[in-house]
C-alpha cells in the first residue's frame, strides 16, 4: 500500500524516540478553521516547530485533502500524553464544535489510517482504551477526546465527528490498497 501524497514535508522539533510499538490511530482537531490553499498546514507546521508548545502530529489534513507530513512515522508525536509512543496521529484542520467534515478530509485522513494500519498491523476498528489508567485494552482508531485523563483530557475531534464514516472509509482504503 503505498502512502498518501504529502503537500508539505517537514520535521518539527517537537518529537521524540518512539519507545513502545504502535497499537493507536487517534484522530484530532487543531480547533482552527480551515484557510483555502494550504496556509493551514503551513501554518500549523510553524506552530508545532515551536519548542514552546510542546505538540506536534504526525500528519496533518486540510479540508480540501491536503496533507502536511510533521514528525516522522518511526517518531513519536506529541499529541495524546501518555499514549504519545504508541500512536499515530492526523491533526484534521477544523473545531470540535462542528457540525460537518468535508468528505475530501475525511477519506485523506482514512488513506492514512488505512496505510497506517497495514504497516503497523492495526486493524480497522474502534479501539479502547482505559481513560483513567492508559492501557489500551484493543488497537485500533479512536478520537483524542475518548482517550480522557491519560490523553490530556480534550474534546476534540468532537461529538459530531462521522467516526462510522471514517471507518467505513478506511476499510475500503485498506481493502482497495
Amino acid at each position: 500500500m503505498k502512502r498518501p501524497y504529502e503537500r508539505i514535508i517537514r520535521s518539527v522539533v517537537n518529537q521524540s524516540a518512539r519507545s513502545a510499538p504502535v497499537l493507536l490511530l487517534v484522530v484530532h482537531s487543531t480547533e482552527s478553521n480551515n484557510m483555502p490553499g494550504i496556509t493551514d498546514l503551513s501554518n500549523l507546521g510553524d506552530w508545532f516547530d515551536t519548542p514552546a508548545a510542546q505538540c506536534s502530529a504526525h500528519v496533518g489534513v486540510d479540508a480540501e485533502g491536503h496533507s502536511a507530513q510533521y514528525v516522522p512515522d518511526s517518531r513519536k508525536s506529541w499529541a495524546c500524553a501518555r499514549f504519545n509512543s504508541s500512536s499515530m496521529n492526523v491533526e484534521m484542520i477544523g473545531r470540535a464544535s462542528q457540525k460537518f467534515w468535508p468528505d475530501k478530509q475525511l477519506r485523506k485522513t482514512a488513506k492514512y489510517y488505512a496505510y497506517w494500519g497495514k504497516k503497523f498491523s492495526i486493524p480497522v476498528r474502534k479501539a479502547k482504551v482505559n481513560p483513567t489508567s492508559g492501557a489500551i485494552l484493543r488497537s485500533g482508531i479512536i478520537r483524542h477526546s475518548e482517550l480522557g485523563d491519560a490523553g490530556g483530557n480534550h474534546n476534540d475531534p468532537g461529538p459530531s465527528f462521522p467516526m462510522k464514516r471514517l471507518l467505513l472509509l478506511t476499510r475500503y482504503y485498506r481493502i482497495r490498497g
